[in-house]
């Protein structure tokens, strides 16, 4: 018995077998075969039964895990299907249209977003094609105002030239009054043109202040005298208040301040009748270095109503469409006034009121010059001498030769001149000058070619552009060429005394 119950190590069989077997059976050794087959049996059983329960385990666990992550891609697939509806129904909702489709229907979805990705970029296509129009018409634009620079300029050099050699040659009284209105007239136009090209230069963002010593009380004095005839003929006083405890000369853009200046001025007349407008000149705060100025203009004339203040500033814009009009001009004055105090790092306020004026007014802060560039300045202009110098003066047009010849010849200049660039590279390889006043746009060879030309045989003598071009890379295309300077048309004489004496001393 002991040996049957031995041979089974399971317990079910061995408690079968202590309840039911016999010695004859415990001694019969087919039984025991049979016992031994059954306790293996038994045996693999409970080890199939454990993997099983195992693997059941195993089973049932995986399948909660993929379950919870079927239903998270669910809803992630809802919130990705609601998130693309929102999507498309922004990027329609200028037109209206709006998708009202089942919220499963990913693949229709999918398509109109492709629909509209793709409209979108055909319509990018189309932007990106206006653009490169809108650029070229932008450089025929800027290709356009330089050649209507130099058309109008050219002649204008002269006329603002001749009258100022006039006014120097002791005109009869009833000349001087004729001379003087040329002269207004001449400015006015040259203001005109200066504020058109000058507003396509500061648009292009190409517009530099210059820094250069100069004379505050003479530019401000200089922007009166200038205004006053325009000022009478519409019965306007006008008057000039300079700080007494400003000094002569500052360092800075003169042009262009002056620029600002006689459009606020210019501006104070024209809209004043009968009236009193007042121009002042304040040391507001005075540094090391520099000085802060405080400038205004205040005038009696019609004045401006509140709801129009915005207006003035914008470009080619007014107070009302009624004064273009009544007074003229095109509106850019005030537009590029602020944009050129913008450069100063400035800008332009206004108090008015319909009917009783306006007061403009601006501080800027100017470097100080000290003494010996002050004396040094005034020196280079007051009797300035160009005795036993030899110039060549290359240019085409016959008034501006005039005008040019006897403005240098009344400094004691050796003139003499070339038609255009070829002849001026001839004139170059058969003689000795020592200084070359070269237009750029001439028949026959250009003054870029007749530099580069000159250039391969000469690079000592200095070459100074005369031009009435208002390209802005203009400076950049001189220097590229080999000549050291530039002057525009129409040229402040002090300006060219000052260009001479930087390249023949």
């Amino acid at each position: 018995m002991k040996k049957l119950i031995s041979m089974s190590d399971h317990k079910l069989l061995n408690r079968q077998l202590k309840k039911y077997s016999t010695p004859e059976l415990v001694a019969n050794k087919h039984f025991i075969r049979f016992i031994e087959a059954v306790n293996d049996s038994y045996a693999a059983y409970d080890r199939d039964k454990e993997l099983s329960d195992h693997a059941f385990m195993v089973s049932q666990q995986e399948f909660g895990e993929i379950n919870q992550r079927l239903k998270e891609e669910v809803e992630l697939r809802k919130l990705s299907i609601k998130k693309l509806k929102e999507t498309f129904n922004n990027i329609k909702a200028d037109t209206g249209e709006q998708f009202d489709g089942n919220d499963n229907d990913l693949l229709e979805i999918v398509d109109l977003l492709n629909e509209e990705i793709t409209r979108r970029k055909e319509v990018e296509l189309q932007l990106l094609i206006a653009k490169e129009e809108a650029e070229k018409a932008s450089l025929a634009k800027s290709e356009f105002l330089s050649i209507i620079s130099h058309e109008i300029r050219t002649p204008l050099n002269a006329v603002i030239g001749m009258g100022h050699l006039l006014l120097k040659n002791n005109p009869r009284p009833d000349q001087l009054d004729n001379l003087e209105t040329l002269k207004t007239s001449s400015d006015n136009l040259l203001v005109l043109i200066n504020d058109i090209l000058d507003f396509n230069k500061i648009e292009a963002g190409k517009l530099d202040l210059e820094k250069a010593p100069f004379s505050i009380k003479k530019l401000v004095k200089d922007i009166i005298s200038a205004n006053v005839n325009s000022a009478n003929e519409r019965e306007n006083r006008i008057s000039l208040v300079i700080d007494e405890r400003l000094q002569d000369y500052f360092m800075g853009d003169a042009l262009r301040l002056g620029q600002v200046l006689n459009n606020l001025v210019s501006n104070a007349i024209k809209f004043t009748h009968r009236g009193f407008i007042s121009v002042r000149v304040d040391l507001q705060k005075l540094k090391p270095d520099s000085a802060l100025l405080y400038f205004s203009v205040h005038d009696t004339g019609v004045g401006i109503a509140k709801e129009n203040l915005p207006n003035i500033f914008t470009p080619f814009m007014q107070a009302s469409t009624s004064i273009t009009r009544q007074y003229g001009g095109t509106g850019l004055g005030l537009a590029i006034t602020r944009r050129i105090l913008g450069l100063f790092k400035s800008d332009i306020k206004v108090a008015s009121e319909l009917g009783k004026g306006s007061k403009f007014h601006f501080t800027i802060e100017l470097n100080t010059v000290d003494v010996e560039q002050i004396n040094q300045l005034e020196s280079d202009i007051a009797g300035f001498d160009l005795k036993n110098k030899r110039l060549l003066l290359v240019e085409d047009t016959l008034f501006n030769v005039l005008y040019a010849t006897q403005l240098l010849e009344g400094w004691n200049a050796t003139v003499e001149v070339a038609d255009n660039g070829e002849i001026a590279v001839q004139m170059m390889q058969q003689a000795n000058y020592d200084i070359v006043l070269m237009d750029l746009q001439m028949p026959v060879m250009d003054g870029y070619t007749a530099t580069n030309k000159i250039r391969e045989f000469n690079a000592e003598t200095p070459i100074v552009a005369i031009t009435a071009s208002a390209s802005s890379d203009v400076r950049d295309k001189i220097l590229e060429v080999g000549m050291q300077d530039y002057i525009v048309k129409p040229f402040n004489p002090d300006e060219l005394i000052l260009k001479l004496k930087r390249h023949l001393y």
